[in-house]
Formats: C-alpha cells, structure tokens, sequence
C-alpha cells in the first residue's frame, strides 16, 4: 500500500472523497446541452440523473418488472428486437430524467416521464444525446 501525502504530511489512509462527490452529483442531476444536427447548440438543456443514483436504480427495478411482466404475458421470453430494446432504453431514460429548461415545441411541452418518452422516442438524435452522458459515470465529475 502506497501512501499519499498532503503537503508535507503522510496520509495513512485511502480517501475515496472524489467518489463520494461524484455519487452525490449523480443524485443531483447534471445537465446536458443538446446539439443539433450542425453541432450547434438548440437551447435545450434536458437534467439527467446519473446511472449509480436512487432514481437509476429504481428505473433499472422497473425496467426488469416491465420485462418480466412482457415475457409473462407473451408466453415467450424473447422480447428482445431491435425494437423492444429501444423502447426499454427509452422507458429507462424518461426515467432517470429530471427535467428540462423549457417548454418543447408548438404544444409548449412541460417535463414529466410521459412527454420524456415522447421526446426520445420522436427524437433519436435527442436520445443518443441524453444516452451518452447517463451511461457514463465520468459525465458526474465535478471539472
């Protein structure tokens, strides 16, 4: 075992204090700034969860219910097309999202779980977006 040092003092421990910020980040929410189609900002800010937050682990509970249930009533325990693996993704993000900066569209959108999955599910260049950043651990580091 190595030891850190502080100054001019040795440390006798291990300080795990930038996992604990990054937790605490996660169950806060960061935001991702969606991009267009040019890379250009569209002022859409969308707040996500992080995937190590109680809101990503009770979405991860749902999500394996939902499968159960679906194999259950179909009888059949292949429910993995293509197509039901993105609805779960999108049922899994609309999920861990928080919320977002503004209305959306014509029909002045608010946030809530149901507009989310209409938004992934209409936009894929939106979903890949909030996709990448709440897979990734390193996307709830403070910079």
């Amino acid at each position: 075992m190595s030891k850190q040092t502080a100054g001019n003092a040795e440390i006798d421990f291990i300080d795990l204090s930038l996992l604990d910020e990054n937790l605490q980040l996660q169950e806060e929410g960061i935001d991702v700034e969606i991009l267009g189609p040019t890379n250009k900002p569209t002022g859409l800010v969308i707040t996500i969860f992080g995937p190590d937050s109680t809101r990503a682990q009770e979405a991860s509970k749902a999500l394996s219910a939902a499968i159960e249930q679906e194999a259950a009533k179909e009888g059949n325990i292949d429910i993995d097309t293509p197509e039901d693996r993105r609805r779960r993704q999108i049922l899994y993000l609309s999920k861990v999202t928080k919320g977002w900066n503004k209305p959306i569209g014509a029909e002045r959108l608010e946030y809530s779980e149901a507009n989310a999955r209409l938004l992934y599910t209409k936009y894929p260049i939106i979903e890949d977006q909030v996709k990448f950043k709440a897979e990734r651990r390193g996307s709830f580091i403070k910079s």
